[in-house]
């Protein structure tokens, strides 16, 4: 059975929702390691990211690689991730990530109806020349956080179909899901697609935390703490 999680759907996801100075991590597996963020932005972040990306867009299939998407995104340039906004948004990721200077360029995506992306996975792939050469140049994906920007109407939800997990997108909320074990290695549990959105539109903004180059004892293998 597929688990379907929003912000009100159970009295325990109710009561660990308030809003706080600190984000609320709620977990939603434990192999792999998946946590929704609730309230993680705030509606004038989440339109900063929108407006940033709305007029700079290209289909998403001349910028991504190996994952079909069927929506349109872009990657931010150097230099755009310095504004005072998109700052404020990572020093919110830092008490439950590292980020360093090996984490790659934040993404901004829209999804209009029908568009999708099938399922993949984030980690660069070790057994492979080009997976071992991007993990030499980057480090390892780590863990990702998919923010949402917006609310959808019907459809958009992001499902990981190895543990049957299905999270809705809402405006604002984040989801922190880890691409490896606590013990460095790839999860293929880790598997993950955007369902196709049925109604509205769907905005998100990807960051993908990189494992130090040069550093397999990175503290951002480890679960986050609260």
């Amino acid at each position: 059975m597929m688990m379907m999680l929003g912000n009100d759907d159970t009295e325990v996801v109710k009561e660990k929702c308030v809003k706080v100075d600190k984000p609320t991590l709620i977990e939603l597996s434990q192999k792999p390691r998946i946590y929704r963020i609730p309230n993680f932005l705030n509606d004038e972040e989440c339109q900063h990211l929108i407006d940033s990306a709305k007029n700079k867009l290209r289909p998403c299939n001349e910028i991504s690689s190996g994952v079909h998407r069927s929506g349109w995104g872009l990657f931010m340039k150097e230099g755009e991730e310095d504004h005072p906004t998109t700052q404020n948004v990572f020093n919110k990721m830092k008490p439950f990530v590292n980020i360093t200077d090996s984490c790659e360029v934040m993404q901004v995506i829209r999804y209009n109806p029908g568009e999708q992306t099938s399922s993949h996975y984030d980690y660069f792939n070790p057994l492979t020349s080009n997976g071992s050469m991007k993990i030499g140049l980057y480090g390892q994906r780590i863990c990702t956080i998919l923010m949402y920007l917006c609310d959808v109407e019907e459809g958009g939800e992001t499902t990981f179909p190895e543990v049957g997990v299905k999270v809705k997108p809402i405006k604002g909320d984040a989801v922190l899901f880890y691409n490896c074990t606590p013990n460095g290695e790839v999860d293929p549990l880790s598997l993950h697609q955007g369902d196709p959105v049925l109604k509205g539109t769907k905005w998100i903004a990807i960051k993908l935390i990189n494992q130090k180059v040069n550093n397999n004892k990175d503290q951002s293998t480890n679960p986050p703490s609260q």
